[in-house]
């Protein structure tokens, strides 16, 4: 398998590792497993935005990452 497939596999892996993360912290912070400092939507749209920036910019990482590869593939 060539790496362009390896790391396009590698990233949809981690991007849904980081939703079931994220999932699991709200669903924490409404059973109140956890207890936020302020509102618990506050807390919810922190989260949702963290996350969602993260995999944002990692997405955008490696889909950069796979075309470097897929560049490499074709010329070497």
């Amino acid at each position: 398998m060539p790496p362009s497939k390896r790391i396009l596999i590698l990233g949809i892996i981690i991007e849904l590792a980081l939703a079931a993360l994220g999932w699991c912290l709200i669903s924490q912070l409404q059973s109140g497993a956890m207890q936020p400092s302020g509102t618990v939507e506050e807390a919810s749209a922190t989260i949702l935005e963290v996350i969602g920036t993260v995999m944002g910019a990692l997405g955008g990482v490696l889909i950069v990452v796979h075309f470097v590869l897929r560049r490499r593939e074709r010329v070497g």
